[in-house]
């Protein structure tokens, strides 16, 4: 009787759990949760991106869908390549520039010129007399921004880019 009772005496009380193993899994914890909204961040672009992205959206004449590829900024210029499909359904992807105003040592949001596929064609958005209306408007566009999400392209194998300039957003 006696040996049952030394089995399951309670008296003694159970080994405390280490602070440093605590501290372990809190630090673990802590490690998955920023690791978890590092994964959910999604990067933003300066307001020139937003300027940009607006003056191509109005100077896109009839796009059926818009969709933003690549973002290259150079500080006094941005190269955006977007997707456009027309109307009639037909893709293109087109490559934007938009260089900007330099006062004073700094890159305002006002544009300075626009180029579209960089070809000697000249099209009615790159006027000089529009892109000078247009930056009426910036201030506008400054105090309430577009999306300016960058765009995300994911791919390392060469075969999924098909599928992404083709699929519908």
């Amino acid at each position: 009787m006696t040996q049952v009772k030394q089995n399951f005496d309670q008296s003694n009380p159970a080994p405390k759990v280490k602070k440093s193993k605590k501290l372990w899994w809190g630090l673990g914890g802590f490690f998955v949760m920023v690791c978890v909204l590092l994964y959910f961040h999604t990067p933003q672009a300066g307001i020139t991106y937003g300027v940009c992205k607006v003056y191509i959206e109005l100077n896109e004449p009839y796009p059926e869908d818009l969709k933003y590829l690549s973002l290259f900024d150079a500080g006094k210029y941005l190269e955006i390549k977007y997707r456009k499909i027309d109307p009639f359904g037909v893709i293109s992807i087109n490559t934007a520039r938009c260089v900007f105003r330099e006062e004073n040592g700094a890159i305002t949001p006002y544009l300075s010129s626009f180029d579209l596929n960089g070809k000697y064609r000249k099209y009615q958005a790159e006027s000089p007399d529009k892109v000078k209306l247009f930056n009426n408007s910036v201030p506008a566009i400054v105090a309430h921004p577009p999306n300016l999400d960058i765009p995300f392209f994911p791919f390392d194998d060469i075969s999924a880019y098909r599928s992404f300039f083709d699929s519908q957003e």
